[in-house]
């Protein structure tokens, strides 16, 4: 192939390449259903879906991604923490025991480089609960205005 049919078709770069083999192998094995823009087959209601409602759709399933995987992983150890003074350790409701353990849990998450959503208790949440949904999907499409 010429360099440039190769930048026609969009397959001068890897990813490119990569892109245009799923949409062949697609097409050669009988597909004719709707394919995204990354060359992977889409479901008929995932066609109906605006842009934004895909994205939203990835964000959220990256999300629960990195939960599980952090979920499935030991809780990190927090690194010594500066001492606090008691107006600052009862702003942070760092001056109970329970308190203390809640924000120590959070703390060693993200400095172990969680950045995902946390309960109310500094846990992470069960990706798959159906009580934690609605959260995670207001979650996911918050995430998209802050990227």
């Amino acid at each position: 192939m010429s360099p440039e049919k190769a930048r026609l078709l969009g397959v001068d770069t890897p990813e490119g390449a990569a892109r245009f083999e799923r949409l062949a192998a697609l097409r050669d094995s009988g597909y004719t259903g709707p394919v995204d823009q990354d060359g992977y087959a889409v479901s008929e209601a995932d066609a109906r879906r605006s842009p934004r409602e895909r994205r939203e759709a990835a964000a959220l399933d990256a999300m629960k991604t990195q939960m599980r995987e952090w979920r499935n992983r030991p809780a990190p150890a927090p690194q010594p923490a500066r001492p606090m003074n008691p107006q600052l350790a009862k702003a942070l409701g760092c001056d109970t025991p329970e308190g203390m353990a809640k924000f120590e849990r959070g703390r060693a998450l993200r400095e172990a480089g969680y950045d995902g959503p946390l309960d109310s208790n500094n846990n992470i949440p069960d990706p798959d609960s159906p009580a934690e949904q609605r959260s995670l999907d207001m979650l996911a499409a918050l995430s998209l205005t802050h990227s």
